[in-house]
């Protein structure tokens, strides 16, 4: 027959099994929904401006870089204009010589200056002298004036040139190419570029679960290429309204993919990380006081 100091140890450990039973009920509510994996953006890149390609330096499959170039339209007119502004923005020769004359006139302002203290030349003389010098101001802030607005020119003609050429936006790859040199075209792709770092895993979740994951939780996906690896991602957006019809919302996961080895396009079983709940200290202290007052009796 079993004692009462056995019983109550007995009862003492009533508290950590329940916390076991809790942990392991906690891993067992672990749940996978199906999802894809998808670039997380695809970029139509297209001209500014219409007219006719030139050149066309990327093709399917090939990994491309942000503000690389990947195409041109024939720009020879604009080339041309360009060189004739970068010219004008660079001559000085009307700034210079509105310098010298300023000077000049300056001096000579002075002199006859010095001439009307001696009674030399008459008070019209002096005005005259001070309207040419007054005058050499403002022709010389006119060139300068003019000077900058012809460096103006220049940057609205390379800005001009800048439109007529195609630069990739994002870092990826070319998934299609949809026109070659020689070409006219007007408000439409040129190339396609897919951006894979990062991916996006992308699920739709029965309503159930709706509260249940949050952003910032982690997540196992399997895909359907690589089924022995499990890959690690991140919920990034959790849809804030479901679908009626369906009774379902949906989930994005942000998967990295730095080194491009994880394909994209494919299917895939993801598994939302549960949070483990383990036995506190305050379960086994009335275990424990249980247990000292056994000892006593």
């Amino acid at each position: 027959m079993r004692s009462k100091s056995q019983t109550i140890r007995s009862l003492s450990l009533l508290p950590l099994l329940l916390g076991c039973g809790m942990n392991a009920l906690a891993a067992g509510e672990a749940k996978g929904f199906d999802c894809v994996i998808v670039p997380s953006a695809i970029v139509g890149v297209g001209a500014a401006v219409p007219g006719v390609l030139e050149q066309v330096n990327a093709d399917r499959s090939d990994r491309v870089g942000r503000n690389q170039l990947l195409a041109s339209l024939e720009s020879e007119v604009e080339r041309v204009e360009r060189n004739l502004a970068q010219m004008r923005a660079e001559t000085q020769a009307a700034v210079k010589l509105r310098e010298v004359s300023l000077l000049f006139d300056k001096r000579s302002l002075q002199r006859v200056k010095t001439l009307h203290r001696d009674k030399v030349v008459s008070i019209d003389e002096r005005d005259q002298a001070e309207r040419e010098a007054n005058l050499a101001i403002w022709r010389l802030q006119d060139a300068k004036d003019l000077l900058r607005q012809r460096q103006l020119e220049l940057q609205r003609s390379q800005e001009v040139l800048k439109r007529r050429e195609i630069r990739s936006p994002i870092d990826g790859v070319v998934i299609q190419r949809l026109h070659h040199p020689g070409e006219f075209v007007e408000d439409e792709a040129i190339l396609r570029i897919a951006q894979l770092d990062p991916l996006y895993v992308e699920a739709i979740v029965p309503m159930a679960e709706f509260g249940k994951i949050r952003p910032g939780m982690r997540a196992s996906v399997v895909s359907e290429v690589t089924q022995s690896a499990a890959l690690s991602a991140e919920v990034a957006a959790v849809d804030g309204m479901g679908d009626a019809a369906s009774g379902t919302f949906g989930v994005r996961l942000r998967l990295p993919n730095p080194d491009y080895t994880i394909a994209a396009g494919v299917k895939c079983r993801l598994t939302i990380e549960q949070v483990q709940v383990t036995a506190t200290a305050t379960l086994s202290a009335p275990a424990l006081a249980m247990d000292a007052a056994a000892s006593r009796d």
